[in-house]
């Protein structure tokens, strides 16, 4: 774990001004960073106000903006919504030190590889940018080059982040058992997927393998001779982006929509293997009528435990039944707290009554999917990652329908899909197999009772085993005697403290040094320590719920660490 670095000093405080001037100093008040500033007179929101932070500290902090927006278990909705507006174009890197850096990459000229190369880039961004090439062999290709050197810069700004998040814990509340650290941790496994364009290759390779034989869904052709870690080569592919296509051309956009929705269904149910960033900029209606996906920097893989509790999810939202989707919620993710199951279940359904019938022009701006993980939220269930970011794609596959078919009532719109999924849970395949797998449970389980019973019996005859009962109020209520006895005895501390300094100043005793009555000093020494005690006793009585040791010892050890020597995670 990342400690804060003298050497980071001049960054915090330069993050910490930001906050300060947006309207955020309350995070690092009374850190070992709290600077001085003035609120700047903004009357915007918390979350464009955020947005704003984001942008001012650079491109790290931007591109950590746009991973919080794909996670709508972390981050309410406004905040998801602010953020999805955050564009990291960034001027691009001089041609010729692109050009000395693919080269590296290559380990020869790029005359040995290219026959052209267009200097310009078609597309620049934080991490990378995109310049249109032809190979030597002819094939007109889009080259994707990470910027030199900025791995090294993001790792840096990751230290400091990893340094913010210590000195904000416990001063900012997060849905379901996240921490400021933990979104830090969630950012950086983010960053080494995108860092690697290897594995983004991967990704586009697997997406190609599952849709080979379709007609209707396509994924460029990865040249893998050509790519690195850093560079990745693909098929420069012709069409239309969806951002560009005309919604009210209906002829074009309804059939292709309809492509869009039996790839999402054939990527979560079929395959497991998602697109996690669907946005129109990643969505092309090729010349040739397909339906293709690009950028694979976020994918999600489910697993097939996942996609049967997707299948029940999907399947009791078409159809209403408002305390299934409550229960399948519940059992898909995590929370230390006693959930109100009914409340939850009412809250559903009110969002259920919410959709059904109702075309998407008259519904909120939120996908169907993210209403459902913010309630989820408010009750501090934490689904695991691949939920969060696959809602967020159906997030953004539900603004593309608004642009495209606003009038569209979208539950009745996949209400085949789900009879579809009822048919393959029902089909004799299906049944065939859970019920071999039920059996096979079930031998296994049958064949272990012997052996636990055995276990159980020497357990009891050995005295390993304790029964006991949970008192959830004796750790409160323990602490609290435990307070009752230190104040008791710092009180007849300091009432002993009190009288001998009373003695002590008695005019009886003469003793002297230098001058000065040696009983006067001793007398003034314990009435200050009295006195001292008496007023922190004081203090603790009336101020006990909100004077927590721990939380000052915590920020104590945070500013003697900000002088050691951190070092690199």
């Amino acid at each position: 774990m990342a400690h804060i670095n003298v050497r980071d000093l001049g960054r915090l405080r330069d993050i910490a001004a930001v906050l300060v001037r947006n309207g955020f100093g309350y995070l690092i008040q009374g850190t070992s960073i709290d600077v001085e500033g003035e609120v700047s007179d903004s009357r915007l929101s918390p979350a464009a106000r955020l947005r704003q932070v984001l942008v001012e500290l650079g491109p790290t902090f931007v591109k950590l903006g746009q991973v919080m927006s794909v996670r709508p278990d972390i981050l309410p909705g406004q905040f998801i919504r602010e953020l999805e507006s955050l564009q990291n174009n960034v001027d691009p890197v001089g041609f010729e030190e692109l050009k000395a850096h693919l080269e590296t990459e290559w380990g020869m000229p790029l005359e040995e590889r290219l026959q052209s190369i267009d200097e310009k880039p078609v597309a620049s961004a934080s991490i990378a940018q995109v310049h249109k090439a032809v190979l030597r062999s002819g094939e007109t290709v889009a080259i994707k080059i990470q910027r030199p050197n900025i791995e090294k810069r993001i790792r840096s700004d990751l230290h400091i982040l990893y340094s913010l998040a210590h000195l904000i814990t416990g001063r900012i509340e997060l849905p379901g058992f996240y921490t400021p650290v933990g979104v830090v941790q969630e950012f950086e496994a983010a960053m080494n997927l995108e860092l690697n364009f290897l594995q983004e290759g991967q990704s586009i390779n697997r997406f190609r393998g599952h849709f080979k034989d379709h007609p209707d869904v396509y994924a460029p052709i990865v040249y893998d001779e050509y790519s690195t870690g850093r560079v990745l080569v693909l098929e420069l592919l012709k069409g239309t982006p969806f951002s560009d296509l005309d919604p009210e051309d209906k002829a074009i956009v309804e059939p292709v929509m309809d492509k869009v929705i039996d790839a999402t269904y054939l990527q979560v149910f079929e395959y497991g293997f998602f697109h996690g960033d669907p946005h129109p900029g990643n969505l092309m209606l090729l010349d040739d009528g397909r339906l293709a996906f690009l950028d694979f920097g976020v994918t999600g893989l489910l697993t097939g435990e996942m996609q049967d509790t997707l299948m029940s999810l999907f399947m009791s939202l078409v159809y209403q039944d408002a305390e299934s989707v409550a229960l399948t919620l519940y059992r898909a993710g995590a929370t230390d707290e006693r959930v109100d199951l009914k409340g939850f279940s009412r809250e559903i359904e009110r969002l259920i009554t919410k959709y059904h019938g109702s075309s998407l022009t008259e519904l909120t701006d939120k996908g169907t999917l993210m209403d459902f993980i913010e309630v989820a939220s408010t009750y501090r269930i934490r689904l695991v990652t691949e939920f969060a970011v696959l809602a967020r794609s159906m997030s953004l596959l539900d603004g593309v329908a608004r642009r495209f078919i606003p009038h569209v009532d979208i539950v009745a719109k996949v209400t085949p899909y789900a009879q579809r999924l009822i048919g393959q849970r029902m089909g004799p395949e299906r049944l065939g197999r859970d019920a071999f797998r039920l059996l096979q449970q079930a031998q296994i389980a049958v064949r272990d009772v012997p052996l636990q019973l055995n276990q159980l019996a020497m357990d009891l005859q050995t005295g390993s085993i304790d029964i006991g009962t949970i008192d959830r109020e004796s750790d409160r209520m323990r602490d609290e005697v435990r307070w009752v006895g230190i104040r008791v005895s710092l009180a007849l501390i300091a009432g002993a403290a009190g009288i001998s300094g009373t003695i002590l100043l008695s005019p009886q005793l003469e003793a002297v040094v230098r001058g000065v009555l040696l009983s006067q000093l001793l007398g003034f020494g314990f009435i200050i320590v009295s006195t001292s005690l008496f007023l922190g006793l004081l203090m603790h009585t009336l101020f006990a719920a909100r004077i927590r040791p721990s939380d000052w010892l915590r920020n104590w050890f945070a500013v003697i660490r900000f002088f050691l020597p951190g070092k690199e995670r």
